[in-house]
């Protein structure tokens, strides 16, 4: 496989699922006592589709990734196997988070809440779309590729951001890494994918058939 360069552009296209945004409304009932209804209710339903008027007119949604050699790269135990690895960063920018946290702030709890969902969810979709771009480019020179995962979650240490904004120019998207390993704009997702010749049979890509924590990780296999 031949390295690329850096690959950067902006997501107009975002479609979120009314069960995307139940689920994190889930999520955050689960971590406060005044947040939104677990029940898609007529009414609830209705604030949903208020709030998706909002939240389309909000998202900045960009994108930027590169695949690099897997031995250019510091050893870490998520890339033993991996002949390159893709890092990729991609955010829906500030300006919805901004709103929501107006909105909660103002006694729009619920609104606030609500908007915050479609910015999770968003952000997950603009992940799918440079995901999906990723893999057409790795199954077009006929390598395998694993799921995505991002550090933090699948036993890859949350410092690692470090790592992929140290390859890739956050900054480029409006994005940028605070002390604590933490990136802002908040709606943002960084992550890896390995990728080579076995990597469907490799010991990270069958890990989570005996993780302890499959249920309820984001980036469980289906």
């Amino acid at each position: 496989m031949v390295p690329i360069l850096i690959h950067r552009r902006n997501y107009e296209e975002i479609t979120v699922r009314e069960k995307d945004i139940v689920y994190y409304l889930q999520r955050s009932n689960k971590s406060s006592h005044n947040s939104s209804q677990k029940v898609l209710t007529p009414d609830l339903k209705m604030q949903l589709v208020r709030m998706e008027s909002i939240a389309v007119t909000l998202y900045e949604s960009k994108g930027i990734f590169k695949i690099f050699k897997a031995s250019k790269l510091p050893f870490r135990e998520c890339f033993a196997e991996a002949e390159r690895v893709a890092l990729a960063i991609v955010t829906i920018g500030k300006s919805l988070p901004l709103e929501a946290n107006n909105r909660m702030k103002s006694g729009e709890y619920v609104d606030g809440v609500i908007l915050d969902a479609f910015g999770s969810a968003g952000v997950e979709q603009v992940a799918d779309q440079v995901n999906r771009e990723i893999v057409d480019i790795v199954k077009s020179q006929n390598f395998e590729y694993s799921q995505r995962f991002s550090p933090g979650y699948c036993q890859w240490n949350v410092k690692d951001q470090e790592l992929i904004f140290q390859n890739l120019p956050g900054e480029d998207i409006g994005v940028s890494l605070t002390e604590g390993y933490m990136m802002k704009p908040i709606k943002s997702v960084s992550f890896a994918i390995n990728i080579g010749k076995n990597i469907k049979k490799s010991r990270w890509e069958t890990r989570c058939k005996s993780c302890e924590e499959r249920g309820q990780c984001t980036y469980r296999m289906q």
